[in-house]
């Protein structure tokens, strides 16, 4: 055997290979598209924060809490671009949800991701709440309308962030 030589690490790296050639990529880059809402913002992170906050708070959603994954980061001694992810509350809505399903629990509060690229664009992630019903197997119509609810909630927050098309 040869000294540094990890036949483990070219085994996963030929494997991973195989993966991208055989379109596995392609397939988990659709299923990230249409669970996952993602948007460019015009703003920096802070900015686009207050902005996405304070439209949530206008329809009773509560911010409960920042996480700040760059700032964690670097206690490790490691980089990251900044990354911080809100977690919003809205009582009502919450507990009729988890009455629909209490593994409902599970996406609730609502975490919205907002983060900087390679390149300084921030972007805007959330989980589609219409993922919601096909996961915790939902068919209530009340509930059903919540969660149409939330998703436009969440789409009005973050439209205000985002550049307008030219």
């Amino acid at each position: 055997m040869y000294k540094g030589f990890n036949l483990k690490k070219v085994i996963l790296t030929l494997l991973a290979g195989a993966l991208l050639l055989s379109g596995c990529a392609d397939k988990t880059r659709n299923a990230q598209t249409k669970f996952i809402k993602q948007s460019r913002s015009k703003y920096k992170i802070d900015k686009t924060i207050e902005i996405v906050s304070k439209n949530l708070a206008n329809k009773n959603y509560k911010l409960i809490s920042t996480f700040d994954h760059e700032k964690e980061a670097l206690k490790l001694k490691e980089m990251l671009y900044p990354t911080k992810t809100l977690e919003f509350s809205n009582n009502k809505i919450e507990t009729k949800l988890i009455a629909c399903n209490p593994s409902m629990s599970l996406e609730l509060p609502i975490r919205v991701a907002i983060y900087n690229e390679l390149n300084g664009q921030t972007r805007i992630a959330y989980t589609d709440p219409e993922y919601w019903s096909l996961k915790h197997n939902i068919h209530n119509s009340d509930c059903l309308k919540l969660i149409i609810l939330v998703k436009q909630d969440l789409a009005d927050a973050v439209e205000q962030t985002v550049p307008k098309e030219k």
